[in-house]
């Protein structure tokens, strides 16, 4: 099995290469900038290992055709751009536009979604953006779902990852039929799965859109495959798209009338995108959209993205979560996630990609001293807390209405509107002793096993390489979360000023959504050391 370390990474002339901002099995993407340009000139640059690629059945010929199809469809503006490519011996890679932004999907409340004023606008972008590729490039996407969902600095959106990606149209006009499955189960097609039978690869796509839309609606995903045997797929099905029970209940009718149309089984009946363009939802003027359909209110859309997002630490949830995993192990159940395979965490040493993408530190939940006797270090942790975005999900909700105005307003003098800042994350000022006994505790009651303990692991690597060299540390997962899809990430620990400490949980692959909910149930485990705004 071929593997890779940022050490092998080839060497760009005149680039300085900085953070990772991804990583999967076969690549790694990492910000960058020309050296002595402007520090603001960010772009990103996707290194894919190519053996590492191959040991996954990705020829090299699939892997080119990917950079020949982002090459022709870079023109739009809620696509991201394709700048450059070269290849080496063991990597080819790609310069990319920087999605500012992040992923949009790690923005999202599950169970909740955003309010429909949001799920327009970005509807409504996706759509603009679909059109180009299909109707001007002749290019089918066939990978839409919230991994590939971008942001730009604005909050535009930006459709990433063509890896799939196919041309359907020939020079002639005539189309192709595709026969291959490709995409992520519950955004794909169900004619996809139909066992040779051919289809239309740009019709699927529209599926996958309807998908898309309905999560962001409702904060998860309508089923888990468009199959018979799946019940929630069978019951849309048998009722026609007549349900009115469980997620269904909380989209308005408008917007029920439009996944019915574009969530239709029949490739033949579903919705075109002229349908899509002409219906009343899509053509409704937009409160965030100017007349080029792009935001133009980037404060206003990133309050209103992030309002909904909220991690409970009081007593009540506290008692009933707990109470829950109590009853599923009386029952031998197993608690929202559990290992893959037989892999299991361990604490390690991190590398350079493991990064603080913040301005500064916070203050604490955990008591803080007076502020007249506060020390100077402590001080500067308070006087940075309001450019920390993260640290608004665990605020009280009596007090988020101020504290998100004192956030944005200071926010937008800073210039730091939709930065990609990890949301999966705490602080703390905790020892490392009672912050991996009790991280420990939490990962373990999730259902995660570990091949040693943490604590002891983490004197062994500071014994090695000393206190000042042994952050940041790691901590490696795979699971399968509630749904039985694959998570994989990292937790990572990173000493940033004296003692306080960053615990960011950093997703690899999986739903984005199936991450945010094993971040928060690990989150509340560990909240009598967590750090928030008091």
């Amino acid at each position: 099995m071929s593997t890779f370390c940022e050490e092998d990474l080839p060497k760009i002339k005149d680039v300085i290469i900085g953070e990772t901002i991804g990583q999967g099995s076969f690549g790694i993407v990492k910000s960058a900038r020309i050296k002595d340009s402007n520090q603001n000139n960010i772009f990103a640059i996707k290194f894919i290992h190519l053996p590492s690629a191959n040991d996954k059945g990705i020829t090299e010929r699939e892997i080119s055709r990917e950079v020949s199809i982002h090459m022709k469809c870079s023109n739009h503006p809620n696509i991201l751009k394709f700048i450059d490519c070269n290849v080496t011996n063991k990597f080819l890679w790609m310069v990319l536009e920087m999605a500012d932004g992040g992923d949009l999907f790690d923005k999202i409340e599950p169970d909740y979604g955003v309010d429909s004023h949001i799920a327009q606008f970005y509807f409504q972008q996706l759509i603009r953006a679909l059109d180009y590729l299909h109707n001007t490039c002749g290019i089918a996407h066939r990978d839409i779902k919230p991994e590939n969902i971008l942001l730009d600095k604005d909050g535009n959106l930006k459709l990433a990852d063509f890896g799939l990606a196919s041309s359907f149209k020939r020079k002639d006009g005539t189309m192709r039929l595709s026969h291959d499955q490709r995409g992520s189960p519950p955004y794909m097609a169900p004619e996809i799965l139909t066992l040779n039978s051919p289809y239309h690869a740009n019709i699927t796509d529209i599926w996958s859109v309807g998908v898309l839309l309905f999560v962001l609606l409702a904060g998860q995903v309508p089923w888990e495959l468009p199959v018979n045997e799946d019940s929630d797929y069978n019951a849309f099905i048998k009722n026609n798209g007549n349900i009115n029970a469980g997620p269904w209940s909380k989209i308005k009718l408008d917007q029920l009338n439009l996944l019915r149309k574009i969530l239709h089984s029949d490739p033949s009946k579903r919705a075109t995108l002229t349908t899509l363009k002409s219906h009343r939802w899509f053509l409704k003027k937009n409160m965030y959209a100017n007349s080029k359909g792009l935001c133009k209110d980037p404060d206003l859309l990133l309050k209103n993205l992030l309002s909904n997002l909220h991690v409970s630490l009081t007593n009540e949830n506290y008692e009933i979560f707990t109470q829950n995993m109590n009853n599923d192990n009386a029952h031998n159940k197993v608690i929202s996630t559990q290992p893959v395979t037989n892999d299991l965490a361990e604490l390690m040493h991190g590398s350079n990609s493991i990064s603080n993408d913040n301005d500064g530190p916070f203050i604490s939940h955990t008591q803080v001293k007076n502020k007249s006797i506060m020390t100077q270090q402590e001080n500067n942790w308070i006087q940075y807390i309001n450019n920390d975005i993260a640290n608004l999900q665990f605020i009280n909700e009596d007090n988020m209405t101020y504290l998100q105005s004192q956030l944005i307003s200071n926010t937008h003098k800073k210039k730091l509107l939709f930065n990609p800042v990890k949301l999966t994350k705490f602080y703390t000022i905790h020892s490392m002793n009672i912050l991996l006994t009790i991280l420990e505790q939490a990962l373990e009651l999730s259902g995660v096993k570990f091949k040693s303990e943490l604590y002891e692991n983490f004197l062994k690597l500071e014994d090695k390489l000393g206190p000042k060299n042994v952050f940041p540390l790691a901590i490696n997962l795979k699971l399968s979360d509630c749904r039985g899809g694959t998570l994989s990430g990292l937790v990572s620990i990173i000493n940033y000023e004296g003692e306080l400490k960053i615990i960011q949980f950093e997703r690899k692959s999986g739903d984005p959504l199936e991450w945010r909910r094993f971040f928060k149930k690990i989150a509340l485990l560990c909240r009598d050391i967590i750090l928030i705004p008091n």
